[in-house]
């Protein structure tokens, strides 16, 4: 590139773009500046202080949209762990992502950070909210399906209601499957999981994420700073019957996925609820893109006094380019969100 001496030589991050089932996963794999702290939450604290223009150039406008999803590789401080990364979405740094979890198996296999072996290779992901591990399919030389299991999972409260104006009355559970969810019957909203905009959902969403956030304490049994509500995910009808469903999260973004992390959740309430057994395998839908997942409970455990299960989530990425961004030194927008 001839012009390359015009630009910002401090902003030039080499990316992987990757998705999985339709989401987006763009993985930092050079251009950081050293993320400082002795541990994951303190890099994630670091980067949130002092690095964050770098998540919305990457994740933001121009470069990026409201519903993009990122990873920052970072040194692991736990000797376990094959590799560690941050997450990060158009508002902050999400604890974990478990569509990004999917696409770091396959990338990490590919890339030689864990050697293939057939017919399945363990990579032990370090994430914000605990140590992921990963299981990716592998012959002839080639990933293929990746399945993880969960950090502990667990249903934290159960047949809630709260009135919401508009709506009325809206009974809702409240899970942690990597971040806390909140789930809930689209019909209570008067709205059709397939065929309601999507606009209309993101409102009623954000709305019982809001209200949700001002009557409920949410608290986690190992670490606090995880306690509080990510995203809500709809489903239709009957929650033992739920099929299809869809996930907004943050500040109205939107899965194009299942959403892993929030079937994770999922999974913990249906257990929970005596709806699923330990080995039985669900499929989850998402209801807009008609992608999928594979999930199951592993097996049942305890986290200090809570019950909590092991879950898994399968499901495939893939590659969809290479970057390079960098940013003009007189470009007066360098990222913007779109609300």
């Amino acid at each position: 590139m001839s012009r390359q001496t015009e630009f910002t030589k401090s902003i030039n991050v080499v990316t992987t773009e990757m998705h999985t089932a339709g989401d987006p996963v763009r993985i930092a794999v050079s251009g950081y500046p050293d993320i400082i702290g002795d541990t994951i939450l303190d890099k994630r604290r670091y980067v949130r202080e002092h690095l964050d223009h770098l998540r919305r150039l990457l994740i933001q406008e121009p470069r990026g949209h409201k519903d993009m999803y990122g990873v920052i590789p970072v040194k692991s401080d736990i000797k376990e762990a094959d590799m560690a990364v941050l997450f990060m979405d158009s508002e902050d740094y999400a604890f974990m992502c478990g569509h990004c979890t999917i696409a770091l198996g396959k990338y990490a296999v590919d890339h030689g950070i864990v050697k293939g072996v057939s017919p399945e290779t363990t990579v032990k992901i370090q994430c914000p909210c605990g140590l992921v591990t990963a299981h990716v399919e592998y012959q002839d030389g080639k990933s293929g399906t990746v399945r993880f299991e969960s950090v502990p999972c667990f249903s934290f409260a159960a047949d809630l209601i709260v009135n919401l104006e508009g709506y009325g009355d809206i009974h809702y559970d409240i899970s942690f499957g990597g971040c806390f969810y909140a789930y809930t019957d689209i019909t209570q909203f008067g709205l059709d999981i397939k065929s309601s905009p999507i606009a209309d959902i993101i409102t009623a969403a954000m709305k019982l994420k809001r209200a949700i956030t001002e009557t409920v304490t949410l608290a986690h049994p190992e670490n606090n700073e995880l306690a509080f509500l990510f995203g809500v995910m709809f489903y239709s009808g009957s929650l033992g019957n739920c099929s299809e469903e869809v996930c907004v999260y943050a500040d109205g973004q939107v899965c194009r996925n299942p959403c892993g992390s929030g079937c994770c959740g999922l999974l913990a309430v249906l257990y929970h609820k005596g709806l699923i057994k330990e080995g039985e395998v669900k499929t989850f839908v998402n209801s807009k893109t008609q992608s999928s997942f594979n999930g199951k409970i592993v097996k049942q455990i305890k986290l200090k006094n809570t019950l909590a299960v092991i879950a898994e989530i399968s499901g495939k990425a893939y590659y969809t380019g290479e970057c390079t961004f960098f940013c003009e030194q007189d470009d007066p927008q360098p990222s913007f969100l779109v609300q």
